[in-house]
């Protein structure tokens, strides 16, 4: 079976490289995905240290989940203003020079010129939210997972977020 490969200069204004772009974007998800496993190293190691200080019978609490994550998902972010300024970049390198953007609006599918624009971009920002929100809720069932295993056979383990997240904010004043 042939591979379908996808023509990225069919999507990027003409001269550029929409090739690198892509390839930057890639490159920049799967780093950002390796910043955030930050939070799931630290998600797990709490609960390991939780996990010991309720076998020795003390009290604890366990830190809310958005407390885990500081600044796990800002490279997801990073991404996405990049590329806003990308899409800014390539709308202003059709009006270089010759000033294609004339011509561009003239095309018979008017959409050709956006289209060039904006593809990359949104390709990007697309993966980057789907791949961030993807790792959130990959996190987010890990904690919860782990936090039904520390905390099995307790009367009442909500109490122990609750709590957590109260003396969280009373740490703040």
């Amino acid at each position: 079976m042939k591979k379908r490969k996808i023509d990225w200069e069919r999507y990027a204004p003409v001269g550029s490289r929409a090739d690198f772009q892509v390839r930057a974007v890639l490159v920049t998800l799967v780093l950002s995905a390796l910043w955030s496993l930050r939070a799931l190293f630290r998600i797990v190691d709490e609960f390991r240290d939780l996990r010991a200080v309720l076998d020795q019978g003390a009290y604890t609490f366990v830190v809310p989940y958005s407390m885990y994550l500081g600044s796990a998902f800002y490279g997801f972010m990073l991404i996405c203003l990049v590329l806003l300024m990308v899409a800014v970049f390539n709308y202003a390198s059709f009006r270089r020079g010759a000033r294609t953007d004339y011509l561009m609006r003239r095309l018979p599918d008017r959409w050709e010129y956006h289209r060039r624009c904006l593809a990359v971009p949104i390709f990007g920002i697309g993966a980057s939210v789907l791949t961030g929100l993807a790792l959130w809720a990959i996190y987010r069932a890990v904690y919860w997972h782990l936090f039904r295993e520390v905390t099995a056979g307790m009367e009442d383990p909500a109490r122990l977020i609750i709590e957590g997240a109260v003396y969280r904010w009373r740490g703040l004043w």
